[in-house]
């Protein structure tokens, strides 16, 4: 191999393939390597179908963990540049032959992180491992990249008042494992929003990421995402053909069948030319026009009232059980048809609820809940919308919400003014599961409007699968948008 390039993945020992890339090249390592501790590649491991599995995980030995090691990071610092970093995981085992080999080279340990996850395999002599280690390591600690405030700002603080700033840059991170239900995987996989942490506080767009074991080409991938150069080596022959699928066909997940319809998490990404794209100065000014209008909206909403008037009206969803966010379409319609153009855009079946420069979305959010993610439209109306217009729009009410139906009077009398049951609750009877507590009233405190674009959903976006909607019909799959991480994108707001 004489020629190494970039944005390209290599089926090759990553020490061999290390020796092609010339001194000082590349700004950030993010790596994930062997266990050494006997792992069972294709075992019904955590509940996953073996047949989903992809054969061939590399293990090291114990006894030769340390050299191994060694040899790799000796090619990693000679090749790292002077302003570079390198976060490795690691589990308990072996931690001490990382540590010891960190040093022995010459790099400068900046953190010790630990990532909490959501599940250990049980156990029943000892406590159950659910965390893992991610030393955080560079070359010159003047020169190293870390960007303080791409996450968040100094002053962003969450709907609890605590600083997410100071939290997001706390050494313990709770972040979820992905769950790839149905879909092939590898046995081992970092969650992309924990990669792409690292990536936004230790990297820039074009600079250079290297992953050294690049298993099922995760980080290659939120690299591809972020506007960030890779390069990546793996060894298995059957991971780099899954890792290279993925990168050529823009493909986050893979069905086993992916001849079937297979929804792509990197085509939300796409950053092709848009069509009709606003400046932030006009985005802003029609904001506030739409602002003007919504400020007459009524500030204490009735459960009752509100249906009743929806009925009356003839709106359409005045049957939904979750009835404050249709409410609020409904208030958005009557209150915004003079300034924007009710219904937006249409993408296949999914219609925005407006448009005015961009499309947008008319929500509803309960702040006395611990929930802090809000589900925003189809994603794949999402990704067309964003790069037919560069951006979709969330008009968001935020408000207390009351919950007094335990003894399920405010459910039963909608019920009967709907005439009954709907099939979806008489189903949920049969199965005997638990009737969620109805919201009765919703007092407005807020109303905010957010901008989501591509780099949005990167920072704050994940995707909810597997639901389904009031008439048991599989739900498309949905983005769903974390308020706690919204900074920038909330450009206005007015209060109640």
């Amino acid at each position: 191999m004489e020629k190494l390039g970039f944005n390209k993945i290599y089926n090759m020992d990553c020490v061999e393939g290390m020796k092609c890339i010339p001194d000082n090249t590349i700004d950030l390592v993010v790596t994930d390597p062997p266990f050494a501790i006997n792992f069972k590649a294709k075992r019904n491991n955590y509940h996953r179908t073996a047949s989903r599995v992809l054969e061939g995980y590399n293990e090291i030995s114990k006894e030769k963990y340390f050299d191994f090691t060694l040899e790799w990071m000796k090619e990693v610092y000679r090749i790292l540049k002077e302003s570079g970093s390198m976060y490795v995981f690691s589990g308990w085992n072996n931690l001490k032959d990382i540590l010891i080999a960190i040093d022995k080279l010459g790099f400068v340990t900046i953190n010790h992180i630990i990532w909490k996850y959501q599940f250990g395999v049980v156990t029943k002599r000892k406590f159950v491992t659910s965390h893992y280690h991610c030393l955080y390591v560079c070359k010159n600690d003047e020169k190293r990249k870390f960007s303080p405030y791409s996450r968040y700002n100094k002053e962003s603080k969450s709907q609890t008042g605590k600083s997410l700033h100071y939290e997001d840059k706390e050494d313990v991170w709770i972040i979820k494992r992905e769950y790839w239900t149905g879909d092939q995987k590898t046995p081992t996989k970092l969650p992309a929003e924990l990669v792409k942490k690292i990536l936004m506080y230790s990297s820039e767009e074009q600079d250079i990421i290297l992953d050294p074991f690049l298993g099922s080409g995760q980080v290659a991938v939120v690299s591809k995402m972020l506007n960030r150069q890779y390069v990546g080596f793996e060894i298995v022959k059957e991971y780099y053909e899954f890792a290279k699928e993925r990168l050529e066909k823009n493909l986050y997940r893979i069905k086993e069948d992916y001849k079937e319809s297979t929804q792509t998490l990197l085509k939300l990404f796409d950053s092709g030319k848009t069509r009709y794209g606003k400046s932030k100065m006009v985005c802003l000014k029609s904001t506030k026009q739409i602002a003007k209008k919504l400020k007459h909206i009524p500030k204490l909403w009735d459960g009752r009232n509100s249906i009743l008037k929806m009925k009356k009206a003839n709106f359409s969803h005045w049957k939904q059980m979750e009835w404050i966010g249709f409410y609020f379409q409904f208030l958005c319609g009557k209150h915004l048809s003079k300034v924007m153009d009710i219904p937006g855009p249409k993408y296949g079946r999914v219609e925005f609820d407006g448009f005015k420069n961009i499309p947008w979305d008319f929500k509803a959010h309960a702040m006395n809940t611990s929930s802090h993610q809000i589900i925003v439209n189809d994603s794949e109306a999402t990704a067309k919308a964003i790069k037919d217009y560069g951006a979709v729009g969330l008009i968001l009410a935020l408000g207390k919400v009351l919950y007094n139906d335990e003894d399920r009077t405010f459910q039963k009398w909608h019920e009967a003014l709907k005439g009954g049951k709907s099939k979806y609750e008489m189903e949920r009877v049969k199965r005997g599961a638990w009737s969620r507590i109805r919201k009765v009233s919703f007092d407005l405190q807020q109303v905010s409007f957010i901008k989501i674009t591509d780099n949005t959903l990167v920072k704050c976006g994940s995707f909810q699968r597997d639901f389904r909607n009031a008439g048991g019909q599989p739900r498309r799959e949905k983005v769903l948008l974390d308020l706690e991480k919204i900074d920038k994108e909330l450009i206005y707001f007015i209060e109640f």
